[in-house]
């Protein structure tokens, strides 16, 4: 999908999905249909610029109404057939027909928007009503604005937990920040005095660029999102760490640097 001359990959989501999802307070679209197969093909929504009227326009690869109809109704099915003409461009007159059904087609996405985000309220209604009513959570309180978008995993928590690959990756998505989960060995020693060998699990967020004050701040915000993760999809009892670092950040002995950010220690 095409957004401000940039490329952005929405895979198989819904066009109503996406723009609910990241264009929730824009005017209502108008409509483009370009009536390619798209469900195995293409992307659903192709293009989102801005419209005179400070409303958006939106390019879909789905059929309109103008691709449902026979096509015999509007162009001479000889001219079809011609060979020489099969993969000519759309003709004035023809063109002029599909802008003709146009706001037939905005009508109706329009409808469809609004259906797709009564079913997205709907969702997350009954999705925090299952989250307190199972895991006694009330989203209500949860002000962390990244536990709240892990806390819906929560009812895939048997399927997730313990999965650190896709722990990885899920809280890479969720974070913005490339995200590394792994097992390290450490020695403890225990209340006995005893010393012994013991697994925990270490998670990296790599963050560049923060100065001493924004460290701090992230390094708050990522503990509270990371002992949310580790009481829900870690292995039960199982130790962690985390810890932000700046991976590209040279190492020099200057007014730059933060002791475990962009050190070695």
């Amino acid at each position: 999908m095409r957004l401000n001359e940039q490329h952005i990959p929405i895979g198989e989501l819904k066009a109503e999905t996406w723009l609910n999802t990241c264009l929730p307070d824009a005017l209502p679209p108008h409509v483009s249909t370009k009536g390619i197969f798209y469900s195995n093909y293409s992307e659903d929504l192709l293009e989102v610029e801005a419209a005179g009227d400070g409303s958006r326009r939106v390019t879909l690869s789905r059929d309109g109404l103008f691709h449902l109809l026979p096509e015999a109704l509007f162009v001479d099915e000889n001219r079809l057939q011609d060979p020489k003409k099969k993969n000519m461009p759309f003709k004035p007159e023809k063109e002029r027909i599909l802008n003709f059904f146009v706001p037939f087609d905005t009508e109706y996405f329009k409808t469809s928007l609004e259906l797709d985000k009564t079913i997205s309220d709907i969702e997350r209604g009954t999705v925090d009503l299952l989250l307190e009513t199972l895991c006694g959570i009330d989203m209500r309180t949860v002000q962390n604005p990244l536990v709240r978008k892990a806390a819906p995993f929560l009812l895939q928590a048997a399927e997730i937990r313990g999965d650190f690959t896709l722990l990885s990756r899920l809280m890479t998505a969720i974070s913005g920040y490339n995200t590394d989960i792994q097992p390290v060995m450490r020695r403890v020693t225990l209340s006995s005095g005893r010393r012994i060998s013991r697994t925990e699990i270490r998670v990296v967020f790599n963050i560049p660029g923060l100065s001493n004050a924004e460290y701090n701040r992230q390094y708050d915000a990522m503990g509270e999102f990371v002992a949310f993760m580790a009481e829900w999809f870690f292995p039960a009892d199982m130790p962690w760490q985390y810890a932000i670092k700046d991976k590209n950040h040279p190492f020099k002995l200057d007014g730059s640097i933060t002791l475990d950010y962009n050190t070695y220690l």
